[in-house]
């Protein structure tokens, strides 16, 4: 038996392995893919005051009360990374509160009739940015 044939088995198990941490990457990419939800292709920018805060884990989400072209009052949902990411930028649970100006601009939910954001940026009302 040469040593190529003895080293057969080893090989194998190495091209099986390496396809199954392959194919689990591909669930857990999937989970993070926001395009199914939010429409990438636009941005709004929404003007309003703070309704809730919720910091939590998958994604924290702000309420944010603004008119919409109608004049009508709606609630918007931005939807932010992690609390975990957030955390190490500074964020709290203590971030916001009611009654606070904001100004957040992002992707809109592609369902009809919703007002989700995926946040891309927000500010104070006066500009100021939201954690220094």
């Amino acid at each position: 038996m040469t040593q190529e044939m003895i080293n057969m088995p080893q090989r194998l198990l190495e091209v099986l392995l390496c396809a199954l941490a392959l194919t689990g990457a591909a669930p857990a990419y999937a989970h993070h893919a926001q395009a199914p939800f939010f429409d990438q292709e636009r941005t709004v920018e929404v003007r309003g005051t703070v309704v809730r805060w919720i910091f939590r884990n998958p994604h924290p989400v702000l309420e944010v009360e603004a008119e919409n072209a109608a004049g009508e009052k709606v609630v918007w949902a931005v939807q932010f990374a992690p609390a975990t990411v957030l955390t190490k930028r500074g964020w709290t649970d203590q971030t916001f509160k009611p009654g606070d100006e904001v100004v957040a601009t992002g992707h809109p939910s592609r369902a009809a009739g919703t007002h989700g954001l995926e946040h891309r940026d927000l500010k104070r009302a006066d500009g100021s940015p939201i954690v220094r």
